[in-house]
């Protein structure tokens, strides 16, 4: 299971400077505001045209990473061929755990036959039952992902503790991140980290770059950066994309002695040519946002295209904000719109957010308050700041068909502990009107 990432802000684009996340095994696997102006809710004029949008922005941290379904290479031998299939099936049929486990693993990946998570099920959980550590790992990414079957989060927690017991890295891996986000478990981050650290200390990359993000953030453990880099660098040499992501982006992001802007942007460069779509982002932010390079509208887009070339939804996010601004680009509503809703149909927030705000205030698309809610709702349940305020703003709306002012008066709680003004100075109208029957 990939983890979600975290978000750096600045006025901008979309990226991040915070780690990338954690990372567990194989399956083959903010914000700008104007200023608000003092009045009642219930006055003439629509308070949404205070609503704001999450512009790019260079703080995405890669967050821990689950491993997922783990190949077999059995298609890159020069013996693989019919007969050798044959052999294995032959083989699988008889019960040999081995043969079984190899043959859904390649079904669950298409390596070397065609993708079929139903028969990759059925293989993979005759050898699961014979105790098989790869089996069992497989598995437990199966559930986790929902390929194929319904996600079960404590299936998978149970695979991934079962394969762990049995010697599988990927497994305990996997089982730390479980760990750190309470997926089928009770959430505990000390365990989380003792999962990682144990997994690392045998000799698996990806939980050294996950015990970096920890250390970095403190998680589970004591917050030091200098332990973070550490680990970064010793995954991100071992060819960890992830971690060579978060150490350049540490790198350059750090109020450390630590802080080297042209090491860090040396290692985006790196990690991107690795295929790291945060580190094509975070460079077009960076570019975007002029830090500490003179301001580049036309390279930031380049940049943030050859993140959107490997399916970065951050990036998509960016150029629709390119598109929407006119940034290095003519005005074009219409593209804005098409990478906004690309975005976040892939789940990111920002877009998701941005999108509904042009919805609300019929930018580029009909306006439709429907599903501007729908949208901002679904931001709001990532825990993104800017569609919270832009939510409550909605729900304080006396004709938006979605009136309710405690449910604002909540969403503006959460705002104003994430440092928006504007959030504190509308709580202070509610409870003046509140008070004086308004």
């Amino acid at each position: 299971m990939r983890l979600q990432r975290l978000f750096y802000k600045v006025d901008g684009a979309d990226a991040s400077n915070e780690p990338t996340a954690l990372r567990s095994g194989w399956l083959a696997p903010r914000c700008k505001a104007g200023a608000v102006v003092a009045r009642s809710y219930e006055r003439e004029g629509s308070i949404m045209n205070d609503a704001i949008q999450h512009e790019p922005s260079t703080d995405v941290v890669v967050t821990t990473v689950a491993g997922q379904v783990a190949p077999t290479h059995y298609s890159d031998s020069p013996e693989y061929n019919d007969m050798v299939l044959s052999l294995l099936r032959q083989s699988a049929r008889a019960g040999n755990a081995d043969s079984q486990a190899t043959l859904g693993a390649m079904y669950a990946c298409g390596d070397g036959v065609r993708k079929n998570h139903s028969i990759a099920l059925a293989f993979l959980r005759r050898a699961a039952d014979k105790g098989h550590a790869l089996a069992l790992y497989n598995l437990g990414v199966i559930y986790a992902q929902g390929y194929g079957v319904e996600v079960n989060s404590e299936v998978a927690f149970n695979c991934y503790a079962k394969a762990a017991e049995r010697g599988s890295l990927d497994g305990l891996n996997n089982l730390g991140v479980c760990y750190q986000h309470g997926f089928g478990c009770v959430r505990h981050l000390n365990l989380a980290f003792e999962k990682f650290r144990e997994a690392a200390e045998r000799g698996y990359v990806i939980s050294v770059s996950n015990c970096g993000y920890m250390k970095e953030l403190g998680l589970g453990t004591d917050l030091d950066e200098e332990e973070a880099l550490r680990y970064y660098r010793s995954a991100a040499g071992r060819g960890c994309v992830e971690a060579a992501y978060n150490l350049g982006r540490l790198l350059i992001f750090t109020k450390t002695f630590y802080n080297d802007f042209a090491l860090g942007r040396e290692m985006l460069h790196k990690a991107a040519k690795m295929g790291s779509g945060d580190a094509w982002n975070l460079l077009g932010c960076i570019a975007y946002k002029g830090f500490k390079v003179e301001r580049d509208y036309d390279q930031a887009r380049e940049l943030f295209l050859q993140a959107e070339r490997v399916g970065n939804a951050a990036a998509l996010n960016n150029l629709a904000w390119l598109y929407q601004h006119g940034y290095g680009v003519p005005v074009d509503p219409t593209k804005a719109v098409h990478y906004y809703a690309d975005s976040a149909a892939r789940g990111y927030s920002s877009a998701q957010c941005n999108l509904g705000y042009l919805y609300f205030h019929g930018l580029g698309v009909d306006k439709n308050t429907p599903k501007a809610f729908e949208l901002f709702t679904q931001a709001v349940e990532a825990e993104n700041a800017t569609a919270m305020f832009n939510l409550a703003l909605l729900q304080l709306e006396p004709n938006s068909g979605y009136r309710d002012t405690a449910r604002a008066a909540s969403l503006l709680k959460k705002c104003a502990l994430a440092g928006f003004a504007e959030a504190k100075d509308l709580l202070d109208e509610i409870r003046y009107d509140e008070a004086h029957g308004a």
